[in-house]
């Protein structure tokens, strides 16, 4: 008998494939589940939106001295504030971040068709940054949902 030379031998064992496969199969059990409900990835992305324009909210509040309010509806956030010192708020339109005044006139988040942010309210980012009153927004798709808070004190939004 002569014995094996492995050098020579050219493919894959039994054992290799079978091991690759059974990989392959656990990973695609895994992924393709994940690839195929999206609303888990556009509720988190619509927190995040969310939270961003809370951000801005505040930080333009603190950089005019003015009130910011935040309008929340079912589906989107939108953004206004008072170019003067007065009570009321919401008669300017926050425009984008390098966004055009004709085609984008006001700063508004809209959520995916899927996405719904509650409760629907409107509150004020004071010169300071602080809120008019604590509130905490929760973005829900599917069967997921984003807990989108701000601090009474500070303003801090997480």
């Amino acid at each position: 008998m002569k014995p094996l030379n492995r050098g020579a031998s050219r493919g894959f064992t039994l054992v290799e494939l079978v091991l690759v496969l059974t990989i392959a199969g656990v990973l695609a059990t895994v992924a393709v589940p994940r690839m195929v409900d999206r609303s888990a990835f556009q509720t988190h992305g619509g927190a995040a939106e969310v939270r961003t324009a809370l951000r801005y909210a505040q930080k333009l509040a603190m950089a005019k001295n003015r009130e910011v309010c935040v309008t929340t509806t079912a589906n989107n956030l939108t953004l206004t504030f008072e170019p003067t010192i007065a009570s009321v708020c919401g008669v300017a339109a926050v425009i984008r971040p390098g966004g055009d005044p004709v085609s984008e006139p006001t700063f508004r988040v809209v959520l995916p068709a899927s996405i719904t942010l509650a409760p629907v309210a409107q509150f004020r980012f004071d010169g300071q940054g602080r809120p008019s009153t604590p509130i905490s927004l929760t973005v829900v798709g599917g069967s997921s949902s984003v807990q989108v808070t701000v601090e009474q004190e500070t303003g801090y939004v997480h």
